[in-house]
């Protein structure tokens, strides 16, 4: 389950995906488009088990103009404790300016349905999160005027 085994991994999927497609493409770029996200893969090898390799997805949620507000920043950092609001990916910077989600499986746990899966996953979150860091603020009514309430008798 080296370095081959992800590739052949790669090609399988490219194969379930767009029968008859041929060459090893998506082994070669490791960058793929989902629904208009890209998505950068990359394998880390394990030097003792084979197995135990990692493969690792990662795409753009969102970008900022200026700094995002500390609110903001708070509820990121609550996201990625124990992946409670990122469906086991996390959520970080690239760059500066560029909030981006990833997610890392064991190779030995991957199967062309299970990667398919988790692609799947990864994308439907990070257009979820774009979508509620993109969405404008909800006006709030204004605060009710209780100073003429004062001047009310029973």
């Amino acid at each position: 389950m080296s370095k081959e085994y992800y590739s052949e991994l790669l090609t399988a999927y490219q194969q379930h995906m767009r029968p008859g497609a041929h060459g090893a493409v998506l082994a070669e770029t490791e960058e793929l488009v989902i629904n208009g996200r890209t998505v950068s893969l990359s394998f880390m090898p394990h030097e003792l088990i084979p197995e135990e390799g990692v493969v690792i997805c990662r795409t753009d949620v969102a970008r900022f103009t200026r700094w995002p507000a500390d609110d903001l920043c708070r509820l990121l950092l609550q996201a990625n404790n124990l992946w409670a609001g990122s469906k086991g990916s996390t959520l970080g910077l690239r760059g500066s300016d560029t909030l981006m989600m990833s997610a890392a499986r064991r190779m030995g746990s991957l199967s062309v349905a299970t990667f398919g899966a988790m692609l799947d996953t990864l994308c439907m979150d990070a257009d979820d999160w774009a979508a509620r860091l993109t969405a404008q603020p909800k006006n709030e009514p204004s605060p009710p005027d209780f100073q003429h309430m004062l001047h009310m008798r029973a």
